[in-house]
């Protein structure tokens, strides 16, 4: 099979530029886990509807034990995937995991010669920089909230002195936890509340209270906020890698939903590009879970010329295979 520009090289980069600085054994020790966690979950009935992914999982997996048995995934698995049917292994919630998935992409995020998540990052901070009053705003699938520390940052080298709140809207538990974790890095006196289910009612208390900025986590269903804020109660909304984790139903839900929650609204994500699989793949490669995961979202990724149909307001980052769009 015939793959793109870029992958045919791809062997001999990897071959060149790949130092394992941990030893083999771990690496598959890793992947005989995560595949042995795998075929568990085939057993379960609950998992009859991702059986296709669990399947394609463990065949990734098993590729990546070598250099060649990645090539031969790429040139004789990876174009026939139905990306629509996959999920990514962070989608189990299995704490091990989202730890090892969220920790490493903290990291990626953090160097600035990739610049992940930055073009985001630098609208968030130039929105509350301009707007010079008490803000609201969302971060919807948080995660390990690495987006929103670099604002934070940014805004405390700024002595920015506005009361401002940053809702974090996660539904696992382990996520909150690895949020908690990060943001105290270098926000260590920053207040955080941790609320089951968040309302404005529970919103105006905090805002009461709090005359500076804080964090607040919540475990809110996405598809729910509507009942719970209404009338773009918040001032601005953004997910950072998060749509392309929803069917396209879901997916088109969710934005009319922030449309009618939130004044203003950003979405970062990825879109399928094979050239960008090459550091992408060299970056991830001693990191089995975090490899997988990479992948996997690529391939769940809209195409380029698909992203392009979003609307006017989209920027394009061909460099990491991402693009920026304000939802209109």
């Amino acid at each position: 099979m015939s793959l793109p520009l870029g992958l045919k090289d791809l062997n001999l980069r990897l071959s060149l530029k790949i130092k394992i600085k941990i030893m083999p054994s771990q690496r598959i020790q890793e992947i005989n886990d995560i595949i042995a966690k795998l075929e568990d979950f085939k057993k379960n009935p609950d998992s009859k509807d991702n059986i296709y992914a669990i399947e394609e999982n463990i065949i990734f997996l098993n590729s990546v034990r070598s250099i060649p048995g990645y090539i031969k995934w790429l040139f004789n698995n990876a174009k026939g995937i139905d990306g629509n049917r996959l999920i990514e292994l962070t989608d189990f919630s299995i704490e091990d995991w989202d730890k090892k998935m969220h920790g490493r992409l903290i990291i990626v995020q953090r160097n600035k010669n990739i610049g992940l998540g930055k073009p985001l990052v630098d609208k968030i901070v130039s929105f509350v920089l301009s707007e010079k009053k008490p803000l609201v705003l969302v971060s919807l699938g948080a995660g390990g909230m690495e987006i929103d520390r670099q604002v934070l940052e940014i805004l405390r080298e700024q002595n920015y002195n506005q009361p401002l709140m940053i809702i974090g809207v996660d539904k696992s538990t382990h996520a909150h936890k690895i949020a908690i974790e990060n943001i105290r890095s270098t926000e260590k006196n920053l207040k955080i509340y941790e609320v089951e289910q968040l309302d404005k009612n529970k919103m105006e208390i905090i805002k009461k209270n709090e005359h500076g900025i804080a964090i607040i986590l919540c475990k809110n269903d996405i598809f729910d906020l509507e009942e719970y804020f209404s009338n773009q109660y918040f001032d601005l909304l953004y997910h950072s890698l998060f749509g392309h984790h929803l069917s396209s139903a879901q997916y088109e839900q969710m934005v009319d939903i922030i449309k009618k929650v939130s004044k203003k609204s950003y979405e970062y994500d990825g879109f399928k590009s094979w050239i960008t699989l090459i550091p992408q793949s060299i970056t991830a490669w001693k990191y089995p879970l975090f490899l997988s995961d990479t992948i996997f979202s690529m391939l769940r990724y809209k195409t380029y010329d698909k992203a392009k149909l979003l609307g006017k307001k989209v920027t394009f980052f061909k460099k990491t295979g991402h693009y920026l769009r304000e939802i209109e």
